[in-house]
């Protein structure tokens, strides 16, 4: 006989055909962004001076150096802090500062503008006023202030928040201006809209003019410092991890986790039946038990151990006896009492009782269950019969 060559089977399979799902999905991706990066755009961040979006404030900072006035931008309070009287803090978003941050602000050299501040900022910086959420803002100035006065009739922004004054305090030198929306006091200014500030918006009726006095302050100062949020921000809200990627990270973050789910799942199903496999080592009953019982030492389990031990003598007992094997153990115990020579509810203690305090005790329950099941073991065949347990004598 020839020998036949046996050529083992490949145990690994190649890379390709493990890797090529996931080359596949990074292609996808890739080939997604390829389409669909040309034809969208990042957004600016709302109000940054050097954006041309819609949110942005790129005009205003052109038209603002046509005056001859520098527009610096800074997410530094320190920055801020230190700019002159001859400059102007605007404050992009105040509700990012805490009230600290604010009230430093208000108590710098510089004027201060408030672009719609909440109710918490307002109060900060100014106490006599409050967001009123039921007036409008109105296209007539109605008010003394020359800014607002030069300015005349404005188209009203679709986002204004109009400010009252509270009853409990008293305004001071605060001008509330176009029915709240633009308030002006010595050296602070509220402005009830962001859109008055946009690229989007500057081109309505007055709103160019509007936004130009707010910020100068009728043109006195010569630079405007442009505060947005940034590390130094310590507002009401707890900074967050997805402050330091842009913006959309997040989303795109959570669809790849949920794409990773839906991967999961798809990789996990199953193609049939489940197969029942032989165990590669074979395992011995004594080992098992015996495993057990360790298990059950380490955990100081002695009320299961007591049960395991119970429910197995009861079902070995019921079986000598004759009985269902799912027999309760009152009926064990009344069955095999008379046959043993000891009372019922001794027996029935013994296979219900509560379980051991200590180890002795579990120990002692071990030794008298197998003492039972000894003598019931050791019962004639004749002393078995049926009759016996239903209380009939045996011919």
């Amino acid at each position: 006989m020839t020998p036949t060559s046996v050529q083992a089977a490949p145990l690994v399979r190649p890379v390709w055909r493990r890797l090529r799902l996931w080359v596949g999905l990074a292609a996808l991706l890739v080939l997604a962004a390829l389409v669909v990066v040309p034809f969208t755009h990042a957004p600016g961040r709302p109000l940054d001076p050097a954006s041309t979006e819609p949110n942005g404030s790129r005009a205003l900072d052109r038209v603002l150096a046509g005056y001859g006035i520098s527009l610096t931008e800074t997410a530094s309070i320190g920055t801020a802090l230190r700019a002159g009287s001859d400059a102007t803090v605007v404050v992009t978003v105040p509700d990012d500062y805490s009230d600290a941050q604010l009230r430093d602000l208000a108590a710098a050299p510089a004027r201060l503008v408030l672009v719609s501040p909440g109710r918490r900022a307002t109060a900060a910086v100014a106490p006599a006023l409050e967001p009123d959420p039921n007036a409008l803002v109105e296209p007539d100035p109605n008010c003394d202030d020359p800014g607002a006065i030069a300015t005349g009739l404005i188209e009203p922004p679709d986002d204004g928040v109009a400010y009252r004054e509270r009853s409990d305090t008293s305004a001071g030198r605060l001008v509330r201006c176009y029915g709240g929306g633009y308030v002006v006091g010595d050296r602070l200014t509220v402005l009830g809209s962001t859109s008055v500030l946009e690229n989007s918006t500057l081109g309505r009726t007055g709103v160019a003019a509007l936004a130009i006095n707010a910020v100068t302050a009728d043109r006195r100062v010569t630079r405007v410092v442009w505060l947005v949020p940034g590390a130094d921000a310590a507002g009401p809200g707890a900074a967050s991890v997805w402050d330091l990627f842009p913006a959309g990270a997040q989303r795109a973050f959570w669809w790849l986790i949920g794409l990773g789910v839906l991967v999961v799942l798809w990789r996990a199903r199953r193609l049939g039946a489940v197969i029942g496999e032989a165990l590669p080592v074979i395992v011995r009953s004594a080992e098992v038990v015996e495993g057990h019982g360790r298990l059950y030492l380490r955990a100081g389990a002695r009320d299961r151990a007591a049960a395991a031990l119970r429910a197995a003598a009861s079902e070995r007992v019921a079986a000598r006896l004759g009985l269902p094997r799912t027999s309760p153990p009152p009926q064990i115990a009344l069955t095999a009492a008379p046959l043993v020579g000891r009372a019922p509810a001794e027996l029935a203690g013994l296979l219900t009782g509560p379980p051991p305090v200590d180890d002795a005790r579990l120990v002692r329950l071990a030794r008298d269950l197998d003492a039972f099941e000894a003598a019931v073991a050791a019962l004639e065949p004749r002393t078995t019969d049926r009759s016996t347990y239903r209380g009939e004598a045996t011919p």
